[in-house]
């Protein structure tokens, strides 16, 4: 089994990743992790070689890891934008719905580590950059879950629910 979660920024899949991978007995993978294992820090990334750089490495880490069996494996936010024909094809992709205030509260305080938002309106930033990637997250997925006002152990069990995993 391979569960794959996707969605913007701040919505919660590290950390729902993880919950999940430990009930269902799972390995765990973060792409962004993983590309800070082998290649440095995100932010040094972007900063040293640009963003398109970035999307090369995300394709790169994530064409590793899909190959992969028992794992869940968390995506970063921008994942789809190269990669959607490659997640169109997995049978359990999860897309975490949250809306911009939702997603901007958890992720104000940690803009640091996120070079798109860096040196603007973060609200307006999350807002345009979600409306670019919203129908390819919905278009990638099998289900969707809104991720607002729930804790992660409440999302993790209506992901297990929702995919029939138990």
């Amino acid at each position: 089994m391979r569960i794959v979660l996707v969605g913007f920024m701040g919505v919660g899949k590290t950390s729902i990743g993880k919950v999940l991978s430990k009930r269902l007995n799972l390995d765990f993978f973060d792409t962004d992790i993983e590309i800070e294992k082998e290649y440095g820090s995100i932010e040094n990334i972007f900063e040293s070689f640009g963003e398109d750089y970035f999307r090369n490495l995300e394709t790169k880490v994530l064409n590793s890891i899909i190959k992969k069996d028992n794992l869940v494996i968390s995506t970063g936010g921008g994942v789809v934008i190269r990669n959607s024909d490659v997640l169109k094809e997995l049978e359990k992709v999860v897309f975490l719905d949250s809306n911009v205030e939702n997603i901007y509260n958890n992720i104000k305080n940690d803009t640091k580590k996120r070079p798109l938002l860096k040196d603007c309106d973060i609200k307006e930033k999350i807002e345009t950059l979600l409306n670019k990637r919203y129908n390819l997250y919905e278009s990638v997925s099998n289900i969707k879950i809104k991720a607002e006002n729930k804790t992660v152990d409440e999302i993790s069990e209506e992901i297990i629910l929702k995919l029939g995993v138990i």
